[in-house]
């Protein structure tokens, strides 16, 4: 015992040492630090005795360790009363037999470390996932609240009920009882169950908050900041699907649905990549049932073949589509304005039609924009594939609508800049010139819940679906960061390194998160950033002077979780601009980055006179049509206007 203990007491880690038939409790100062509402009482007392709460679920592990066996778990979770009430926790530990000088085991060794808050942390980054992918569901605000209760009743240990009170609706909770402050967490006990806590629902990039989230706390978790960010958190990822959701209602199309996009984008690209490698009309067709099934809905699909005049009808032949494909032979689309159960797409090889495309729906479906894109991107796939098949090619064509489906979808993902009163904010993007492949290249602007405007370029590595659907969730776990939680560039992008870690996000990316502030008492700005192994932000003075706020750049992101990230911040006088892109601006084959970096900075000279989207324009026309890689890039100019009416930071 002796010997146990002197090794119990040198060490940092949490040891308590069970001794003899009673399981006496011997413990080190850590020990005592991780059980605070039992010490000092718990000395010299049975285990039994102190930890009545989990004897139950301890004993039959202590007697296993009496037989001689170690017992070791991971994150094993137990109630305890460590404070002077019940609480969750969680531990990773392990029961080691101690024997004494004749060899007989005399005790056990409980070598103990508490993981509660990292389990927690862990599953509550689970929900909020699964709260982010309701942005991309298709529904009306009412209906895609339901969905959000639902995937809210999945996490019944920190949230035992929860309600999304909405205008118009019945509340399942009581309402709050007063009015609620932007980012308050207000929480009452209750005498018949958990506390209950209410937060306002948050919108989108500012505006009226669409409602609020009431819910019932778990009476084994102590409401500290954790537990009220988290509230937080969920409330605003409910408030970016509950606005993206409205927005899809009223304008039938929103760039912020990015995960449904890139995973839509992922069936295209790999529809196209499919067919070329089909060697029958009937591999075709079976090509294209799935990919038009999965993207569309469709349930019926046939071709109608041009053979020597006559049309051939493959597929069912009673299938309602069968109807249209004579007028889509004739070059033309067959698509109705309002719903349609039918469609049919002519399809092209050179300047000849060779068939038509025909879907049909069994219930009426109204098609958007985006999905006449994809239509017309598979008519020109499927016209080649059955080129190909009948010994005629048709490459050119097929290519270049594909080309055009990447990069109408890849733009798709990336949303439109805000535009504060003090600042002027252009984005673009502009596909490689040599393929037709989607890429990882994106850029983002928003606006934070304090009205902070955020400026964010990155590049994920690889050049693919995976690439694009990587960058999606990777600007959107960043978007949800910046916007949730005010802090610096350095810390939200270390805490996006933790999010990638934690969410299984297998990618690697570049990129650069910047803030542009007002200086109190100041007509100057400020911009602050952190720099993710990226190419400099650049900056071009009123007067035309350039500069390259070259860092030594932090490792890239998704590479280590626990790396130190740095803030670095630059003076912008009224009318200076800034400039952030990807490396497929400044890269070319044969030459050095450097090189790239100087050619940008001698270009830019001349943006003075500029605006920001003008800057963009012509920047990206210097490299269109020979871009080795995707390109995206961001202008922001701090606008000459006096400043008023503004929230400023300290300098």
């Amino acid at each position: 015992m002796r010997r146990v203990l002197e090794l119990a007491l040198e060490t940092r880690f949490a040891i308590v040492i069970c001794w003899g038939p009673d399981l006496t409790m011997v413990y080190n100062q850590p020990y005592a630090e991780m059980i605070p509402g039992k010490h000092p009482q718990a000395l010299g007392r049975p285990v039994s005795e102190v930890f009545p709460e989990a004897w139950d679920d301890l004993e039959p592990l202590f007697a296993q360790a009496l037989t001689g066996e170690a017992v070791w778990f991971e994150d094993l979770p137990l109630v305890l009363d460590l404070r002077g009430h019940l609480e969750e926790t969680f531990f990773t530990f392990s029961y080691s037999p101690v024997r004494d000088d004749d060899g007989r085991i005399a005790g056990v060794m409980d070598i103990a470390v508490e993981t509660t808050r990292q389990v927690q942390d862990h599953r509550r980054l689970e929900l909020l996932t699964r709260l982010g992918d309701l942005a991309s569901e298709l529904a009306p605000p009412a209906e895609l609240a339901g969905k959000a209760l639902d995937v809210l009743a999945t996490a019944p240990l920190d949230l035992p009920a929860a309600d999304l009170q909405l205008p118009g609706q019945t509340p399942r909770l009581p309402p709050p009882p007063a009015p609620l402050r932007p980012r308050e967490v207000l929480v009452r006990e209750q005498p018949d169950g958990g506390p209950l806590a209410w937060v306002r629902v948050p919108a989108a990039l500012g505006g009226e908050s669409p409602g609020v989230l009431a819910a019932r706390l778990s009476d084994l978790v102590p409401v500290d900041a954790a537990y009220r960010d988290f509230l937080r958190l969920v409330a605003a990822t409910v408030g970016d699907a509950l606005s993206a959701a409205a927005s899809y209602e009223a304008e039938r199309r929103r760039a912020d649905l990015q995960q449904w996009q890139a995973q839509r984008l992922a069936g295209l690209v790999a529809v196209a990549q499919a067919l070329p490698s089909v060697d029958t009309e009937a591999d075709v067709l079976r090509v294209l049932g799935r990919g038009a099934a999965a993207l569309l809905g469709a349930d019926g699909i046939v071709l109608g073949v041009l053979e020597e005049g006559a049309v051939r009808v493959l597929g069912d032949a009673q299938d309602p589509a069968v109807g249209a494909l004579d007028a889509a032979l004739n070059g033309t689309a067959v698509l109705d304005d309002g719903d349609s159960r039918t469609a049919a797409w002519p399809l092209w090889v050179s300047d000849r039609v060779v068939g038509a495309l025909g879907l049909s729906w069994r219930s009426p479906r109204r098609l958007s924009a985006e999905d006449t894109d994809v239509l017309t991107a598979l008519a020109a796939s499927t016209a080649q594939a059955l080129d190909r098949v009948r010994a005629t090619q048709a490459e050119r064509a097929a290519a270049t609508a594909v080309r055009a489906m990447a990069e109408t979808l890849q733009r798709s993902l990336l949303t439109a800049a805000p535009q504060p009163d003090h600042l002027e904010i252009a984005v673009r993007y502009l596909p490689a010139a040599e393929h037709a492949q989607v890429g990882g290249d994106w850029h983002d602007a928003f606006l934070t819940a304090a009205g902070t405007a955020c400026l964010v370029i990155g590049d994920v590595t690889g050049h693919d679906q995976d690439a694009a659907a990587a960058m999606g969730q990777v600007r959107n776990l960043l978007r949800g960061i910046g916007y949730s939680l005010e802090v610096s560039p350095a810390a939200a992008l270390a805490a996006l390194d933790r999010a990638m870690r934690d969410l299984g996000v297998g990618a690697l990316a570049t990129g650069v998160l910047a803030t542009v502030e007002p200086l109190e008492g100041s007509s100057h700005w400020r911009l602050r950033w952190s720099n993710a192994g990226h190419p400099p932000p650049l900056v071009v003075s009123p007067d035309g002077a350039v500069e390259m706020l070259r860092t030594s750049p932090d490792l890239l992101l998704g590479l280590e979780a626990g790396f130190p990230r740095a803030d670095h911040v630059h003076g912008l006088p009224p009318g200076a601009t800034v400039l952030l892109f990807t490396d497929g601006l400044v890269e070319r084959r044969g030459a050095g980055l450097d090189d790239g970096l100087a050619w940008l900075a001698e270009t830019a000279t001349g943006f003075a006179g500029m605006s920001p989207a003008e800057i963009c324009d012509h920047v990206l026309g210097l490299v269109a049509g020979h871009a080795e890689d995707d390109v995206a890039v961001l202008a922001v100019r701090v606008r000459p206007e006096p400043l008023t009416d503004l929230v400023v930071v300290p300098s």
